[in-house]
């Protein structure tokens, strides 16, 4: 058996293989190969299982060291599922987020082919200070569209990539991708509201509940960088001027606010949803995380999230402590003004949000002062 080191954005991940195959998989991951580590701690460890069906086992094990890498490093750094390509003179990355099979790879060897850097077309892993880890490893293509899962694994140098400058890189945008295939269009490039941006990206993250405060990390490294963009296009090589643009551009930074759980909330049991019978007193139920930006309210319960806006927003964001649903009415009628129904809407809303344990409801009001 034979064996070599890959850096995986950060983590070094030892190789085993067969002699005969360790030529063509050095050469598959040649921008990612480092040195051996001598500190066992150090390294993960991964096994090409070889045989006869060599594209299977490639692409497996570009799974595997993927894989060990997010597991090494889950926690510690914000990790998009996606592509990323680089301005080679500002260094900066646009981090390019899609559904699987829909064009992250394509994207990948095109648009590094006509001027742009090739960073990784699997994982962006990004530091508290924007810094992005490369990751080149080999893209991994459909061998037949009609078997999607069937993929053969090429060299970034193979298919003529540019290669990401050496040295610092940073963030520069963050780009979800929208592709029209129905129809040729020129290609948009258009900057979307933060809270939407985030709930199309929380899909394309990896291990991200269990970074401390998870959605304000994911929310300040969007808005830090001017916010979410939307790019739709039909042929990727086309936006390559509206990506350039992006990425030389400076936008003002999106505010938003962070509102993470308390103490309490944070290590309470959850509740289980109960039917609700004329609720006096609601408080908001456990929950990882949340953030505010425009009057929208995002959550982040477990790995599922949910938006509040209008009167929802409003309970939630009052209900920090046990509070009289009639207090929370009055409130209702400050922001909103007076409504024929609202002690309807306000009641309903909140048997709605109980329902969905965004809240729960409780025996007693916290006192005055606490």
């Amino acid at each position: 058996m034979a064996s070599f080191v890959v850096d995986a954005f950060g983590t070094a991940v030892s190789v085993k293989c067969h002699a005969s195959d360790l030529d063509r998989l050095r050469q598959q991951w040649s921008r990612c190969l480092t040195e051996p580590v001598h500190e066992p701690k150090q390294i993960e460890r991964v096994e090409h299982s070889g045989g006869e069906l060599v594209d299977t086992a490639d692409y497996a094990l570009s799974s595997a060291v993927t894989l060990a890498a997010i597991n090494a490093q889950a926690g510690e750094r914000l990790m998009f599922h996606a592509c990323g390509l680089a301005d080679p003179e500002s260094r900066d990355v646009a981090v390019l987020v899609a559904a699987s099979g829909t064009g992250k790879t394509t994207a990948s060897v095109r648009l590094s082919q006509v001027g742009l850097a090739y960073v990784s077309d699997e994982t962006i892993a990004v530091d508290d200070d924007l810094s992005v880890r490369a990751y080149p490893k080999p893209v991994s293509v459909v061998i037949d569209p009609a078997h999607p899962t069937q993929k053969s694994q090429h060299g970034p140098d193979e298919l003529g990539m540019a290669p990401a400058p050496e040295g610092h890189l940073g963030l520069g945008a963050v780009v979800l991708l929208t592709r029209r295939r129905d129809e040729h269009v020129a290609p948009t490039l258009t900057r979307i509201d933060l809270i939407d941006g985030l709930v199309d990206l929380l899909p394309h993250t990896s291990a991200l509940p269990r970074i401390t405060h998870p959605l304000r990390t994911l929310a300040s490294a969007v808005a830090r960088v001017g916010g979410p963009l939307r790019l739709e296009y039909s042929e990727i090589e086309e936006s390559i001027e509206l990506l350039r643009e992006a990425l030389g551009s400076t936008a003002p930074e999106v505010e938003f606010v962070h509102l993470p759980p308390t103490a309490e909330l944070f290590t309470a049991e959850t509740v289980a949803a109960q039917p609700v019978t004329d609720p006096r007193v609601v408080q908001r139920s456990p929950y990882l995380d949340a953030v505010e930006a425009d009057g929208r309210v995002m959550l982040l319960l477990g790995s599922q999230s949910m938006v509040l806006d209008g009167v929802g927003a409003l309970l939630w964001r009052h209900a920090e402590q046990p509070t009289r649903i009639e207090d929370l009415l009055q409130r209702c009628r400050a922001e909103f003004g007076p409504h024929p129904d609202d002690t309807q809407i306000v009641n309903s809303s909140v048997e709605q949000l109980i329902s969905h344990s965004v809240l729960r409801e409780c025996d007693e009001v916290t006192p005055p002062g606490r």
